[in-house]
């Protein structure tokens, strides 16, 4: 039995080895559903609660992993062997103006390559950042249009700053925008996310009108995974650069740590999840990060390749993969091989002022140069639920808990009413993780499974709240 995934490993193909037992499968669960070990990895855990994402090939479960980048199993006379891994790029002597200039001419390359390859119709999700921005301006400018583009967000006929942005994109463009801006059944869609995620995701549930449009529409669809980490470092990029430089990795780690915990956490709490679902392992997990990140010790930016092989390949990975798994096929010209090896090549002085990106897509399209990303747009504050819709919430809690068993029904009331440590959106991702994890085994996998095709099939239908 041989089997292989892409060369960045941005495919999840899971793999089940426990003595002379080997299963594949895109799902973790129909793994565990088949037979597979549900014996849990508390390390992998770890780092999940502390960081948001598996890193390496980890995954909740001890006996099942992923394949790495360019990954390639071989079982053979009863003999498992698995090779790959990101190859580490030397940085290059580059101009800033011949980054712009590349960056430009490889992702017209790239784009090409795809319009070439499929002439049917395909549908653009449309933020208002650069990515998807960067895709839809260059489908003008080689004489495509999009069947349509479509925004999600939460905010009721009153469009937030990304649909704003969007939607002034597309109606200088003169594109089709349909704007997904509906109330939703929050625990439904967490709920189907995680089964989606193979229980190795905390997010993506406010995806799912995007997936759910994709079911009624079918067809191909463009995705911008990777664009942001290969072309603007975060702002944390200059920090963990000069630590990276130290060889201080361990630092790094801390630093996500402390960073990640900021952002889940009430003010209040800042502790994050750690302490709250696997207390006492910080300095284990520390350790563990901090080795991962010094695998790319010698790249031209340890931090970008770290969060492109390890987040974006491990978590954000599944918005082409699940979330948009109703179009077929889903396109990602950022993952083209040539664009990759050149932005993970640029050194770091051409990508710290976070505007490489900015700069590319003004000079390749000047008659959109004027039209600011989401940032510079005012939406009206976020409406809180209708009575009705908070019923109907409540409802669904009270549905969805009695199919997770009994452990969920206690925990009714803080599904409703969070506690004050977390935020709602990872408190309720984690305390659903949680869930699925206790007393994971065969029966329960097919009934998780089986809870999610249900929830899909009862989906909510009524998706676009405006359209041009």
């Amino acid at each position: 039995m041989v089997a292989s995934v892409d060369p960045d490993g941005f495919h999840s193909l899971f793999v089940y080895s426990k003595g002379d037992a080997v299963m594949l499968s895109p799902s973790l669960l129909a793994l565990v559903a088949a037979g597979a070990d549900p014996a849990v990895d508390h390390r992998a855990l770890a780092v999940f609660h502390r960081i948001g994402v598996f890193i390496n090939d980890d995954t909740p479960l001890s006996h099942i992993r992923t394949l790495p980048p360019g990954g390639r199993l071989n079982w053979h006379d009863g003999r498992l062997t698995i090779t790959g891994g990101a190859a580490i790029p030397r940085a290059q002597t580059i101009t800033r103006e011949d980054a712009v200039d590349g960056m430009i001419s490889l992702f017209r390359q790239s784009m090409q390559r795809i319009l070439a390859a499929h002439d049917g119709p395909l549908t653009l999700p449309l933020s208002g950042g650069r990515d998807s921005r960067h895709i839809l301006l260059e489908m003008l400018h080689q004489d495509r249009r999009p069947r349509a583009c479509v925004t999600f967000h939460h905010n009721g006929a009153l469009m937030n700053a990304e649909a704003l942005a969007a939607r002034a994109v597309t109606t200088r463009a003169g594109v089709r925008h349909d704007v997904l801006g509906h109330a939703r059944p929050r625990l439904a869609d967490a709920l189907r996310v995680m089964v989606k995620t193979s229980l190795c995701a905390d997010e993506h549930a406010q995806m799912m009108p995007l997936h759910d449009y994709m079911l009624g529409v079918g067809g191909a669809a463009f995705d911008g995974i990777a664009g942001d980490i290969l072309t603007n470092p975060d702002n944390d990029a200059e920090a963990f650069y000069r630590l990276a430089e130290k060889g201080d990795f361990a630092g790094i780690a801390r630093g996500m740590m402390s960073g990640h915990a900021r952002v889940i956490s009430r003010p209040d709490w800042g502790q994050g999840a750690g302490p709250l679902y696997s207390p006492g392992m910080d300095e284990q997990v520390e350790a563990y990060i901090g080795a991962a990140i010094a695998q790319y010790a010698d790249a031209p930016d340890p931090y970008q390749m770290f969060w492109m092989y390890h987040r974006t390949r491990r978590e954000i990975n599944f918005v082409p993969q699940a979330i948009m798994a109703p179009a077929n096929p889903v396109f990602c010209p950022y993952l083209d091989p040539d664009f990759v090896r050149f932005c993970l090549s640029l050194p770091y002085s051409v990508t710290r002022d976070q505007m490489l990106h900015d700069d590319a897509i003004a000079r390749a399209y000047p008659g959109y140069a004027d039209i600011p990303f989401a940032a510079g747009f005012r939406a009206p504050p976020a409406r809180s639920g209708t009575l009705a819709h908070k019923l109907r919430s409540a409802a669904d809690v009270w549905r969805i808990t009695a199919g997770l068993g009994r452990e969920a029904r206690a925990q009714r009331a803080a599904f409703l009413r969070p506690p004050p440590q977390l935020h709602r959106a990872p408190d309720t991702a984690l305390r659903l993780h949680a869930l699925c994890l206790d007393g994971l085994d065969a029966t329960r996998a097919q009934a998780l499974l089986d809870l999610a095709e249900r929830l899909e099939r009862s989906r909510p239908r009524r998706l676009v709240s405006d359209a041009i």
